[in-house]
């Protein structure tokens, strides 16, 4: 199926314009070793305003968010942001526990719905914050960015002295490798992967300090996402018979009725789907 029909059927809209070129290839950095699309394709607030009414897409209850939670309290920071900080759901956990918070996004809904619940949310950009802050967190947020170099470069700028840069993102080396298409991992939504390689590198390069880096946990609804591309894999080298179909279509319930246990053994050698990295600025 052509990846504009992949969208209208899976999230009732067109997100690329009519020139776009739709043949994607993926390519790596042999220096900071990030992973990226080609062409580009960036999606603009409009783009994220509609797949914010998809109630999966801002999540109330993350991973990251509980070890990030974790790091203030360990580290007490008075003045905190969230870049990209979607409807607030992380931003209402930290009530309390910072002097400051407030929160930045494009999608002006979104914004809405943070000040809607008393939350100091704002789509200013970065250069027109009027204070720096202690923390500065980003949550599934470099992965969308179109020059995430000039991000970081602007994160630091408005961090304090020692100031701690928390940054989440998918991990390619993760189940998602084993992912054949996951429109939600390729433009316009992502365009580029972080291996922790690459997270090395800016700390070289920003000289940064790593106090913190946690991966996520294989979730249950990711290994069924895994266990499905598996599926689908398979059926693409099977042999197009009557029997084979019959046959594959057997081990497919096979495999999703026993899901449930053979998830209790994988998930300690499958990766899951994000990992989390805390710098310091030195």
């Amino acid at each position: 199926m052509h990846l504009r029909e992949m969208w209208k059927v899976s999230f009732g809209f067109d997100p690329f314009k009519p020139d776009f070129d739709l043949t994607l290839s993926k390519r790596q950095c042999a220096e900071c070793h990030i992973i990226y699309f080609s062409p580009e394709c960036f999606g603009d607030a409009e783009f994220y305003s509609k797949l914010s009414h998809e109630p999966f897409y801002y999540e109330e209850n993350k991973w990251e968010f509980d070890v990030a939670l974790q790091l203030i309290t360990e580290l007490r920071p008075s003045t905190l942001l969230e870049v990209g900080c979607g409807d607030g759901s992380f931003l209402e956990k930290v009530e309390g526990a910072v002097k400051h918070a407030e929160g930045v996004d494009i999608n002006e809904r979104a914004v809405q719905i943070c000040q809607s619940k008393g939350l100091s949310a704002s789509t200013a950009a970065l250069g027109d914050l009027q204070r720096k802050f202690d923390m500065v967190l980003l949550f599934e947020v470099l992965e969308h960015m179109e020059n995430p170099a000039e991000m970081i470069k602007s994160l630091l700028n408005i961090l304090t002295p020692n100031g701690v840069l928390i940054m989440a993102v998918p991990n390619p080396d993760g189940y998602l490798k084993e992912v054949d298409l996951n429109l939600l991992d390729m433009p316009p939504h992502h365009n580029s992967s972080w291996p922790k390689d690459t997270f090395d590198y800016i700390a070289s390069k920003f000289n940064l300090k790593e106090v913190g880096y946690e991966r996520e946990p294989l979730r249950y609804v990711h290994y069924t996402c895994y266990l499905g591309s598996l599926i689908s894999s398979h059926k693409e080298i099977s042999r197009n018979t009557v029997k084979s179909r019959l046959l594959f279509k057997l081990q497919g319930l096979v495999v999703r009725f026993l899901a449930p246990l053979t998830y209790l053994t994988d998930r300690a050698n499958i990766v899951g789907q994000t990992h989390l990295i805390a710098f310091r600025r030195e």
